[in-house]
């Protein structure tokens, strides 16, 4: 009788471990469905670039359109701070400008996209920025424009130069345009210098090329979906053009029909300076101050684009200027052109691209270097701006099963009692 007992209630026992488990298991798979129903929000193709001694970007991509953001610090429980996109509108690529890191130093950093966090696998991603600032002599800006397969329409994409291991990159603006100020970044840059240039559209498809520093000022149009050679383009020398409007930054615009056979050299020496912005620095205000000198008592007159804004002042007994915008900037690529007549009434010009980011922060300073990251697979973790609310579901499985169990044990125990009474 007593071999007889045992096996009821071990039948009880593995019943109520069932109910239990797969009560366990109905719960958490309702949050695995919940959280696979955001799939294509999962950032790809992760990579970091135009990193600094104080930032870095962070890019990715994702399968649907999404707006995102980086969580940051030191370490990996003390991400406290938040970098935003440059955007606001949701979009299949993504970037984001990590400023006022520590110079030489770990930083790690979990990508938010659609609410949930991603990190690289169960830990965040990690770099570490540079140690000092490194200047350049030249100036050397990459500029282009994207357009999607049909060749016509411009895209929304990410551009990356690869020059000797370090990495740098932009998002294309509306119209599919592009600047990269590569001399912020990099410096000494030889001629036979072999630049990849490689572009990521997300769903829209990518685009690769290479190309050599001489002709990367003014880089052809690329289409999504093609790959391309620009290393037979010729190059092309501005300084010995006759025309009379020339775009390189700090150079001299000249309004006669006249050559001036004037040096590089000798143009960047025209006593007028702007001392608050360098070329293709990225600022973090809307309302910026612009300063520098010039011959005193001068008349000069302050053009700033995209957003035309037009104004004229004279310099001070000291030969000292200053102006701010009357509108705030948007956010973006934008030109500052100042225009004077020197003591021969040639109309002159001195121009300066620059950035308005949408991030908080300091403005960019220029550093050299940058390390990509292959695409690692990202693994969302939890919700990242508040708890999820509970959602309430249906129990009757898992309470079905339960109860099952409870009522097999007691059933086992009554036998079992019965069997010695």
């Amino acid at each position: 009788m007593k071999k007889i007992a045992k096996l009821p209630t071990i039948l009880g026992v593995l019943i109520l471990l069932v109910g239990v488990i797969t009560g366990v298991f109905l719960i958490n798979s309702k949050q695995i469905f919940k959280l696979s129903a955001n799939i294509d929000a999962l950032p790809k193709n992760v990579r970091l670039a135009n990193i600094t001694d104080s930032s870095f970007t962070v890019t990715w991509t994702t399968d649907i359109e999404s707006n995102g953001f980086i969580k940051w610090g030191k370490g990996e429980f003390s991400l406290s701070k938040v970098a935003l996109e440059e955007g606001t509108d949701k979009s299949f690529v993504h970037s984001v400008n990590i400023m006022g890191a520590d110079s030489n130093s770990s930083v790690l950093f979990k990508i938010n996209s659609n609410g949930n966090d991603y990190d690289n696998e169960g830990i965040p991603w990690q770099t570490k920025t540079l140690s000092a600032k490194n200047s350049s002599g030249t100036s050397l800006i990459a500029s282009g424009t994207i357009l999607k397969s049909d060749a016509s329409t411009p895209a929304k994409a990410l551009v990356y130069l690869t020059i000797n291991g370090s990495v740098l990159s932009t998002l294309t603006s509306d119209e599919g345009n592009y600047v990269i100020p590569i001399s912020i970044y990099i410096s000494n840059i030889t001629d036979n210098t072999a630049i990849e240039i490689s572009v990521q559209g997300g769903l829209l498809g990518s685009s690769q090329s290479v190309i050599y520093p001489q002709t990367i000022r003014s880089i052809p149009a690329m289409i999504l979906g093609r790959t391309y050679d620009f290393r037979s383009l010729p190059q092309t020398d501005d300084s010995s053009l006759p025309e009379s409007n020339l775009t390189v930054p700090e150079s001299i615009e000249i309004s006669s029909r006249f050559e001036i056979t004037k040096t590089n050299e000798t143009q960047t020496t025209e006593n007028i300076k702007i001392d608050s912005i360098d070329e293709g620095e990225i600022i973090t205000t809307t309302n910026p101050e612009f300063f520098g000198t010039a011959p005193k008592n001068s008349e000069l007159e302050i053009v700033v684009e995209s957003e035309m804004q037009t104004d004229t002042l004279k310099t001070t007994s000291t030969g000292k200027w200053s102006w701010s915008p009357p509108n705030n900037l948007e956010p973006g690529e934008h030109k500052l052109t100042i225009k004077w007549r020197d003591t021969t009434g040639v109309l002159r010009t001195v121009t300066r691209s620059f950035v308005v980011s949408a991030s908080e922060g300091p403005a960019f300073e220029s550093t050299p270097s940058a390390t990509p990251i292959s695409s690692p697979s990202a693994t969302a973790t939890s919700s990242a701006t508040a708890p999820p609310t509970p959602e309430t579901g249906s129990l009757t499985a898992t309470l079905g099963l339960f109860i099952m169990g409870i009522g097999v044990l007691m059933s086992s125990i009554f036998i079992w009692k019965k069997a010695y009474a």
